[in-house]
């Protein structure tokens, strides 16, 4: 997944903690990627969960500690960056040790306009709080052009993608978008405001149908879903027999799978339709 949903998280390694568990499960249900190796700079942001008691690490400081400071330090130098901090207000911390208690104190002193100090109750109301306020975040503004045709597929179809377009032009105006696996560009952003000045956008597939579905019901609901006044069309190629039942159907999305020489003809008459009903 992109840079947009990667965070840095620093779980607690208190055991005895139940929120131990239940937060990397419902961060993970809420369509966040992490680990404890990601570099700060590629990550959206953090979130820690500060245990009951102090374990020392090598350093003679505690791993949520050590975290908290290089945390700290990369948010004092990037304000734009969020670091959420959790101290469930349904533990008891006063049964927690002199260092443990030491450092709460230190991170309550210590905090900045970008890093938030939740008391939520539950793991889901904390991790709801942390999608809320990053969604009210500024979207990257992209450059967009207006288009006839605005063609998406993955990185495995982009010869035949490429293709597709070369016997559509001089026809109709077509934009394509190749998606790169690991990239940090923010496809769904950028793919959701090209499609707002696009007359008919594709998404393509013949390798790759499983990224296809995922991504066509991601953008549905990210334009507006059955609100959406974008017209979609989710194109198989018929020359690999897994994608004749691979279809997604919801408002505005027409749902199709065709031989791979009659693709650009059916995306032709695609868009005469939706260019007749406009």
């Amino acid at each position: 997944m992109d840079k947009n949903s990667k965070i840095f998280f620093s779980n607690s390694i208190d055991e005895q903690l139940l929120e131990t568990k239940k937060l990397p499960i419902t961060l993970s249900r809420a369509g966040f990627v992490f680990d404890q190796e990601s570099n700060l700079e590629n990550t959206l942001c953090s979130v820690q969960l500060i245990g009951i008691n102090y374990k020392t690490t090598n350093s003679n400081l505690s791993q949520s500690e050590l975290h908290f400071d290089n945390i700290k330090n990369h948010c004092d130098q990037n304000a734009s960056y969020k670091s959420f901090i959790w101290l469930p207000s349904s533990v008891d911390y006063s049964t927690s040790d002199e260092q443990q208690l030491q450092l709460i104190q230190k991170i309550e002193n210590c905090l900045t306009n970008n890093m938030i100090l939740s008391r939520a109750p539950s793991t889901v109301q904390f991790v709801e709080d942390v999608k809320l306020i990053l969604e009210q975040q500024p979207k990257k503004k992209f450059d967009t052009t207006p288009t006839d045709v605005f063609i998406i597929s993955s990185q495995l179809d982009e010869v035949e993608l490429i293709n597709i377009q070369k016997m559509l032009s001089g026809i109709i105006k077509t934009i394509k978008l190749t998606i790169v696996q690991d990239s940090d560009t923010d496809y769904e952003e950028f793919a959701s405001q090209q499609m707002s000045v696009s007359k008919l956008s594709v998404i393509y597939f013949k390798k790759n149908s499983s990224w296809a579905l995922s991504f066509a019901q991601q953008i549905w609901k990210k334009i507006g879903g059955a609100s959406s006044d974008v017209n979609i069309l989710l194109i198989g190629d018929m020359d690999n027999p897994e994608n004749t039942d691979k279809q997604f159907n919801a408002p505005k999305v027409i749902s199709t799978c065709v031989p791979n020489g009659l693709i650009p003809l059916e995306i032709k008459v695609q868009f005469d339709s939706v260019n007749e009903n406009n």
